[in-house]
């Protein structure tokens, strides 16, 4: 069974990753995978599933602002 197209990116398909049964985009900057279960991400070492990935990445990114923010403030 070949490896399904990455579902941002159509027109390209997905590659192998290792000895696993996920495949991945293969356009470095998307990090989209998929297994049996569906298309997910691997954010901060967690394993999130759905659409809502983008705002989920923009939502830590938010956070690890304002931890560096307050770490400098002292608060």
């Amino acid at each position: 069974m070949s490896p399904p197209p990455c579902d941002r990116h159509k027109n390209l398909q997905m590659v192998p990753l290792g000895q696993t049964f996920v495949n991945a985009c293969p356009v470095p900057s998307c990090g989209r995978c998929h297994d049996e279960q569906g298309y997910f991400e691997v954010i901060e070492g967690r394993l999130v599933r759905g659409e809502t990935t983008a705002t989920n990445r923009l939502f830590s990114t938010g956070e690890q602002i304002l931890k560096a923010i307050r770490a400098r403030a002292g608060v």
